[in-house]
């Protein structure tokens, strides 16, 4: 007989991989092959998980009350050592010592051989499902094998049978089944996807033939969800054809099965690419607004120094008209003619003195309204000069003038 398996999980919508509470596992050496769904309320569900579907898988020699006694001690020792480290939360602590216990619903089935001919056995407890779909299905309804320890009519709830990972405080009571292994193909699933095989029938089997990856099984579930025919739940699905080859022995001839732990590996990574590229782009953006804010604090500094070199040169202008003025009345007087040697010479005496007197008096308004001025202006300088070098500065600038804190402002409301 040729096997063929195909196995996919995602988690819940918005979580992630590393969220995810479903596991399954398979081993072909030993024929065996198993699922399980965490339930999420209890301690620690997805190491249980983990440690049901492996070790049920691995066991050569199974025996049923062994195989739940060693799964025990391996999740305790998993779990004891992440409550021991510095970092683990106190919550955590105290549900330690409360001795809570993992929860987990189970999947198992085996192929094995008697006198000559294969048979397949099956065990299961809680909302996870088997169903055996044969190759020339008729009736679905009448030919399709459904196991599960829910009883009919099935409701999918919140409160499934399951295993526990401390003592012998498990939930219902398990279900088996077995039969001679002929052509078909075996689904296990976990409850949301058992929920929705069971609603859909005939037409979950089309739908699920066309799945070849992983992705295909994520769109599916994605567009099944948003059609609310798929639950929100962390969904596992295992699938094992078999087809007759009249060949005594079982033959592997393909398998497609995603590593939930590989999965959670590039998920992560591919978080912390993103996050640094947000990192590098936030830093360019700030890099820029500082750059921008810079030239434009420049830009606002050099029309002023321009208007400034004008005053001064007007204010070095005016005493120079009034010397010129003041000389041709010395020479012609108010008039403006020509006088004598002598009156010119009294009058220039005359004028000389009034005009000394008239400056002694004049002169230090002058020089002190000359000098304010420049004080001013050279005040209103080392403002802007104090605003280029200090951006967040207080001082009053030029009425006209755009203040470096407005346009930063300005530029910080475009980001």
């Amino acid at each position: 007989m040729q096997i063929s398996i195909k196995g996919y999980i995602t988690a819940k919508q918005s979580e992630l991989f590393f969220d995810c509470a479903d596991r399954y596992a398979y081993n072909k050496s030993q024929n065996k092959f198993a699922i399980s769904d965490g339930v999420s309320k209890s301690f620690f569900p997805k190491i249980w998980a983990d440690v049901l579907v492996n070790k049920w898988v691995n066991s050569k020699d199974f025996d049923e009350d062994q195989f739940i006694i060693d799964c025990q001690k391996n999740w305790l020792e998993q779990v004891t050592e992440i409550v021991n480290k510095p970092d683990a939360k106190w919550f955590t602590k105290n549900a330690f010592n409360r001795k809570e216990s993992g929860l987990a619903t189970f999947v198992g089935l085996r192929f094995y051989k008697k006198k000559k001919e294969w048979f397949w056995k099956a065990e299961t407890l809680g909302d996870s499902f088997l169903f055996f779909v044969p190759k020339k299905i008729e009736d679905f309804s009448k030919e399709c094998i459904v196991l599960s320890s829910k009883k009919e009519p099935i409701v999918f709830d919140n409160f499934p049978d399951y295993l526990s990972s401390l003592g012998d405080n498990h939930k219902g009571e398990k279900q088996i089944m077995e039969s001679h292994l002929t052509s078909g193909t075996f689904y296990l699933m976990t409850d949301a996807l058992a929920e929705w095989f069971l609603n859909e029938k005939e037409n979950a089997i089309s739908k699920i033939s066309v799945w070849q990856n992983q992705k295909d099984f994520e769109r599916f579930v994605d567009e099944e969800r948003h059609n609310e025919k798929l639950g929100n739940d962390d969904t596992a699905f295992l699938s094992i054809k078999i087809e007759e080859d009249k060949k005594d022995q079982l033959i592997y001839v393909s398998e497609d099965v995603s590593n939930i732990n590989e999965l959670v590996k590039v998920q992560l990574k591919e978080i912390e690419f993103v996050e640094k590229a947000k990192e590098k782009e936030l830093i360019l953006k700030q890099e820029n607004s500082d750059s921008e804010i810079s030239i434009e604090q420049t830009q606002q500094i050099e029309p002023i120094e321009n208007t400034l070199s004008e005053d001064e040169e007007t204010e070095i202008e005016k005493p120079k008209k009034g010397i010129i003025e003041k000389g041709k009345e010395l020479l012609f007087g108010k008039k403006g003619k020509e006088q004598s040697a002598e009156q010119v010479e009294i009058q220039t005496d005359e004028k000389i003195a009034a005009t000394e007197e008239h400056h002694e008096e004049k002169e230090p308004s002058a020089e002190g309204e000359e000098n304010n001025s420049e004080i001013e202006k050279s005040e209103n300088l080392e403002k802007y000069k104090s605003q280029e070098s200090e951006p967040n500065s207080k001082v009053e600038p030029e009425p006209h003038a755009k203040t470096p804190n407005k346009l930063s402002q300005n530029i910080t409301d475009k980001f």
